[in-house]
């Protein structure tokens, strides 16, 4: 009897809603023409649990099934989903254990006393999801929450491989996951097989058989008691991740559904998905193509497959390569040939057709117009729209100033700063000064077509310097575990590299979602300023596509912060030649002889490059750059042919470069070597002093193969290898991980070995990875423990000055830590104040003549700066006459009467008018010598006298250049009575 069956109308899903957003998308979608919406014949015989998930509130998740409303489901965790109407997405923002993230409890014994069963449901997996996890799964245990006495489940993961498994039995084709990112219709069947002690397992995808096991031994009943663990997005294991993705429309049946009626529940969808791939297609600027174009092979919506057609291949040909799996990352390209110039543009159709599942066949239509060669005005105009310069508003360090443009323009640079140079080398304020805002101006030139460009930049001050105190780590966990290949963190337990503890509990902290969508070998390289740092990775999933044979990459994983916690997005960044077969364990250094990185890794060339057969020698080659967008071309650095070589790191030591380096001999019989060079970049090997052949095995074990070498100073202070420096070898034989060694002298031929231990990693020894020396603060951060602000002090100096003269202060700020401090001070005395930038911890400032003469006191107030706290300190200094004279005044008594003597020397250095009044008299001398004393003597006529004053006034030049003093004299009382 045929299954009853009820129509629906279209639903407008996501997939709908992607087609309007795009609809003004250049090009013609073309589907099977309709009078009225489509209308779906739904399949509800057997439908026991329907939970359609569209609940936008609350916990209670409704089942519309036959089992009704008793049946229904527990949202738990609710704040770690999103929920628009359409689905429910679990854990958008972070990462979880099965017990804390969002999931969906389902009603116990689910499917009980089934004897066939089909799970029917939506899925978008976001690109983050990594790790074991499920994406739903019904089993019978002692607990829940607690890890082991399973006692059967049925389940679905991603993980490694799209797969059900039923008991010990795996439905699953080999390493091949589900498309991430997109959204696919999933179909599980489980059928009894004649005899009824053995199952058909069959899995679809958009309504296609994807696998089968025909010996499937576990019943969909699961166990004869029930199942008190059913669950959507959690895993059966407490430990596992919780799924990262969103579920829609999930339905269980107590039969197994036909082919037909997989493919009747897929057909709406795969319709909607296939069109809204179409729609999504986006070309670029396609009324002015000039460079060949990358088609896509697959849809961005729905994963539709995509076929390229051209209406005039001598336009715009479709180029698709070979079949064949070791060419299935090629791209299909679009290679045009533009007319030449003073010739009309051209123009082509290339036609996509999508498919989705068995039926579902939309085609899109896109007009490329190809312009002809350009001439000159042409050229200039399209350099400068390409133009683009990177992050100007955050300028840490030298940036990349293009020479040429791609359509052959010279390009010059106007700078309105002293802080970038016109070929892009950059000044920055020191620590504590204020940014610098500027403008640099590009004239792009061809024949006689110039045209400008501006770009507003800021430059950003130096940051502190402060001494290395602890470690940071970055590393993979391997590739036996399916979250293994992603980036892990760890910092040092104290002033040592060898005690470490990971950031997040042995869960990656950066995941890969571009590429093959995995990334090993970080390594992290801290910019000459000290606050960019940029990491660089493998493009490489070694467990989800069973091995690295087949990677055909030419791209690095690049990733950049200012502080070791927030990085920016991945960037996925091609350095290798379209010939190479891999770009493998990226490194890179600062050059001081060019001015910039080198980025250099591992790659083997095609001999085949069309079918991507017959990789050749492992080399060495290396590409540079200044900020890690722009690169240089691709050069060989080092090539042993036949031989092979792989795994290069460095360091600088004095004037000499040392680089250790994997010799690729295969399985055990590889070890690292170490050489040194002053020319970092000289491609000639034999032009390379050899300093020790074999550091691993004479090192730690004689017998094992070691690759991914680490090799780096140790801090001041250092607990565990003080003045040294450590080595580190990733063991990839007999064990596996990092070992350690130190030594003083970087030229040893055998290192002293050392034990490294990680706590909460993941793993006991992480694998290929950087150790990179950072601060107190940072480690801090890093670890979310609270720095505290630094208290400073401040000296002041300052000599004593002329009332006509002016007088520097200086005043030197430190703070308690020792490192660097910066900002202002502002100085003040009397009604004079000024404020000053410190410069390598001092400031000064002049301050003014005029003030009044006697004693003073100047005030320095630094006002603190970032971390640094505020403080002041004062100084007396002596505001002494304008005119330099030593004048004194003394008593005798003559005939018993007291006589007063002044005597004036000049001390100016030029000729000096002084006149001295007293109480008994004035006297006026019109020129007295430099270096000259004159002394006036005044009888009093009195046997004794009180206390009294007199002055002298001094002045010297004229007019306008006339100063005078007044120095003011004190009579003691004196008596000559006998």
């Amino acid at each position: 009897m045929a299954p009853p069956s009820t129509a629906r109308p279209l639903r407008r899903s996501r997939a709908a809603a992607v087609i309007a957003a795009t609809s003004l998308c250049v090009g013609v979608v073309i589907a099977t023409p309709a009078a009225a919406e489509p209308v779906y014949d739904d399949v509800l015989d057997g439908l026991v649990h329907h939970f359609e998930l569209d609940e936008t509130s609350g916990t209670v998740i409704e089942n519309t099934g036959s089992a009704g409303s008793t049946a229904d489901a527990t949202l738990v965790n609710p704040d770690k989903t999103e929920r628009d109407g359409l689905g429910i997405r679990f854990n958008p923002d972070a990462y979880a254990d099965a017990l804390s993230g969002g999931y969906v409890r389902l009603p116990d014994n689910l499917t009980a006393g089934m004897q066939a069963i089909t799970v029917d449901y939506d899925i978008r997996i976001d690109p983050a999801n990594v790790g074991e996890h499920q994406i739903w799964g019904l089993g019978n245990k002692v607990s829940c929450d607690v890890a082991g006495g399973q006692q059967g489940q049925l389940f679905s993961s991603n993980t490694q491989r799209l797969r059900v498994a039923a008991g010990t039995v795996n439905v699953q084709q080999n390493r091949v996951r589900l498309a991430e990112g997109v959204w696919k219709h999933v179909t599980y069947t489980q059928t009894p097989n004649a005899g009824g002690t053995t199952w058909t397992g069959t899995l679809f995808v958009d309504g296609v058989q994807y696998a089968q096991s025909t010996t499937i031994t576990t019943a969909p009943s699961v166990n004869a008691a029930g199942t008190n663990c059913n669950f959507l997005a959690r895993s059966q294991v407490p430990g596992n991740y919780s799924f990262r993705g969103t579920l829609s429309d999930f339905r269980v049946y107590d039969r197994g559904l036909s082919a037909a009626e997989v493919a009747q529940r897929a057909a709406q969808g795969n319709d909607e998905g296939v069109e809204a791939d179409a729609a999504a297609i986006d070309l670029g600027l396609t009324d002015a193509i000039v460079e060949d174009l990358e088609l896509p092979k697959l849809g961005s919506v729905a994963g539709s497959s995509i076929a390229w057609t051209s209406s005039d291949p001598e336009v715009v040909e479709v180029v698709v390569p070979p079949a064949v799996n070791s060419a299935r990352k090629v791209p299909i390209r679009g290679v045009i040939t533009r007319p030449a110039l003073g010739e009309a543009d051209a123009s082509a159709v290339l036609t996509a057709t999508l498919r989705k599942g068995a039926e579902s066949v939309a085609v899109r239509e896109i007009r490329i117009t190809v312009p002809a060669e350009f001439d000159d005005g042409h050229s200039a105009d399209r350099d400068k729209l390409d133009l683009e310069l990177y992050e100007t508003g955050n300028i840490r360090g030298d940036i990349t100033l293009p020479t040429e443009g791609r359509w052959g323009s010279d390009i010059t640079w106007e700078s309105s700063t002293d802080h970038i140079s016109p070929t892009g080398e950059v000044t920055r304020p020191a620590y504590g000064h204020p940014e610098v805002e500027g403008t640099l101006t590009a004239t792009i030139a061809k024949g006689e077509a110039e045209v400008e460009k501006t770009f507003d930049v800021v430059v950003k001050p130096l940051p502190r310097h402060e001494e290395n105190e602890r470690y940071f780590l970055g590393y993979f966990k391997g590739e036996g575990m399916a979250d293994g290949e992603q980036i892990m963190f760890a910092t040092s337990n104290g002033n040592t590299a060898l005690d470490w503890t990971g950031l997040t509990g042995g869960w990656p902290s950066l995941v890969s979602q571009l590429g093959d969508q995995g990334l090993r070998d970080p390594h992290i390289v801290r910019s000459p300023d000290g606050d960019t740092f940029y990491m660089i990775a493998t493009d490489l999933n070694w467990y989800d596509q069973g091995g690295y044979a087949i990677n055909d990459t030419q791209y690095i994983e690049v990733f950049e912060s200012n502080d070791l916690v927030n990085w920016t997005p991945q960037r996925h960044v091609k350095v290798a030649p379209d010939n190479a077969g891999n770009a493998f364990a990226p490194e890179s250094l600062w050059v001081d002889e060019i001015g910039a990185y080198a980025v250099f890794w591992a790659q083997s060339l095609w001999n085949d490059p069309v079918n991507r057969t017959g990789q050749g020698n492992a080399q060495m080659w290396y590409n540079i750059t200044r900020d890690f967008q722009t690169f240089s071309e691709p050069k060989v650095w080092q090539n042993p042919a036949p031989q092979s070589r792989i795994d290069t790191t460095a360091i600088k030591v004095g004037d000499e470069y040392y680089r250790v380096t994997k010799n690729e001999a295969g399985n055990a019989g590889s070890d690292i070597f170490s050489e040194k060079h002053t020319d970092f970049l000289d491609s000639d090997i034999t032009a390379w002093d050899l300093v020790a052949p074999a550091l691993g095995r004479t090192t730690w074990q004689s017998n094992a193969g070691y690759e991914g070498p680490v090799i780096f100073k140790a801090n001041p202070g250092d607990t565990a290898c003080p003045g040294q420096f450590y080595l580190w070898g990733d063991r990839y034989t007999n064990g596996g991980g990092y070992q350690a060694a130190c030594e003083a002298d970087i030229e040893a031929q055998t290192w002293q070995a050392k034990s490294i231990t990680m706590t909460n990693a993941g793993v006991p020894r992480p694998r290929h990875g950087t150790v990179l020396p950072i601060t107190l603060r940072e480690w801090n951060s890093i670890r979310g423990i609270p720095n505290q602000d630094v208290a400073t002090t401040v000296e002041v100096s300052v000599d004593d000055v002329r009332a006509d003269e002016t007088t520097e202060v200086t005043a030197t700020v430190a703070a308690a830590d020792g490192f660097e401090t910066g900002g202002q001070v502002r100085f003040s005395v009397g009604d004079w104040t000024e404020t000053v930038y410190l410069d390598e911890g001092t400031a000064s400032a002049t301050i003014p003549a005029g003030l009044a003469e006697g004693g003073q006191t100047v005030t320095a107030e630094y006002l603190g700066f970032d971390i640094l706290l505020a403080s002041e300190a004062s100084a007396d200094f002596e505001v002494l006459p304008a005119v330099a004279a030593s004048v004194a005044v003394s008593d005798r008594c003559v005939a018993g009467k007291v006589v007063i003597t002044v005597s004036v020397t000049n001390e100016e250095g030029a000729k000096i008018d002084l006149r001295i009044a007293t109480p008994y008299g004035s006297k006026t001398v019109g020129a007295l010598a430099a270096d000259k004393t004159h002394a006036s003597v005044f009888a009093t006529r009195a046997a004794s006298l009180t206390a009294g004053a007199m002055t002298v006034t001094l002045g010297t030049g004229d007019g306008d250049n006339r100063v005078e003093s007044v120095y003011d004299l004190e009579i003691e009382a004196v008596s000559c009575a006998p």
